[in-house]
């Protein structure tokens, strides 16, 4: 009786780790906890090495923070069904989160797990779009009681360039291929910084430079965010999220559109010095923003804006004592 015993401990123990990697459920309780955690870590040892190259660690972490912006926590599981077609075996799961749940498929072969689906999508999210517009409309409104007065033709052209950079910036994911997910934020905050204060230094010169500024922030947060949301929902038919947390949606509209304001207008100087202490604002605010710190992202935009303020005000005193 103990040799028996003891020859199914021995057995137990050098089939443990193949039973670990074939058990569905097992994993999806890692799954849960990786997702909540951010620790990839946790479900690496369940997948085949060919899946492994496929669910990176830096695609893990981007699907992980789409999957808690629109769902919320991931709180349980459920299976739905399970089948075999030829040498796979398939588990279906429903994930419970606290804004919905999703499904999730698991293909097995061998007892490794050689593929994961996740039916997740975006949530539309009025709310957010109509708190950005809201942001964006009051520093409209402030810095045109400041200086009380908008140029309709250089309002006009920084909304149209908020549209056309619109098309052009996500080409700049391209440069990013091959890198890891840091690098690759980095790198199109970067590109985009560079164009945005660079397109609105070269069309602010000799113009309005407040009204331009204040277009672009109405173009890239009312006019880009109204065309967005109403193409994709009801005529893409793929919904769009405002995530992130309405707050910082409301703030991040309210915080640039001054700040594309008030750098605009130092640029009607031809100063390019401003235009480069600018972009090394705006840089590492879009960077922190991507990389899940939208407070300190936003917190840069405050700082830049109130040293545009400051700049601006040293400028009207020379100009007065000249």
């Amino acid at each position: 009786m103990r040799k028996a015993a003891v020859v199914s401990l021995l057995l137990l123990l050098l089939l443990a780790p193949h039973v670990r990697a074939g058990n569905p459920s097992v994993f999806m309780g890692k799954f849960i906890e990786a997702f909540n955690t951010g620790n990839y870590s946790l479900i690496e040892p369940y997948m085949s090495e060919e899946l492994k190259d496929q669910f990176t660690e830096d695609y893990f972490h981007q699907i992980r923070e789409f999957t808690l912006d629109n769902y919320g926590k991931l709180e349980g599981y459920a299976l739905i069904s399970n089948s075999t077609e030829g040498d796979l075996q398939k588990f279906e799961y429903t994930v419970h989160c606290e804004k919905g749940s999703f499904p999730v498929l698991l293909a097995y072969k061998n007892d490794q797990l050689v593929g994961i689906a996740l039916g997740i999508k975006a949530r539309p999210n009025p709310a957010g779009m109509l708190l950005m517009m809201l942001g964006s409309l009051i520093s409209l409104g402030a810095l045109y009681y400041w200086r009380r007065r908008i140029e309709t033709a250089e309002f006009v052209m920084g909304a149209g360039i908020a549209l056309g950079l619109s098309v052009i910036l996500p080409f700049y994911s391209i440069a990013t291929l091959g890198m890891s997910r840091t690098a690759g934020i980095l790198t199109t905050a970067l590109l985009t910084a560079i164009t945005i204060e660079g397109s609105k230094y070269y069309f602010s010169r000799n113009r309005d430079g407040l009204s331009l500024g204040l277009g672009f922030g109405v173009g890239k947060y009312i006019l880009l965010a109204i065309g967005t949301f109403v193409a994709t929902n009801f005529i893409m038919k793929l919904p769009v999220s405002f995530s992130g947390g309405l707050a910082y949606a409301f703030l991040s509209a309210l915080v640039f559109t001054a700040f594309h304001g008030i750098s605009a207008m130092l640029y009607s100087s031809r100063r390019l010095q401003y235009s480069v202490i600018f972009t090394a604002f705006e840089f590492p605010a879009l960077a922190l923003m991507s990389l899940g710190q939208p407070a300190l992202g936003i917190g840069l935009a405050v700082l830049a804006f109130v040293t545009g303020l400051y700049l601006e005000g040293g400028q009207w005193n020379r100009l007065t004592r000249s």
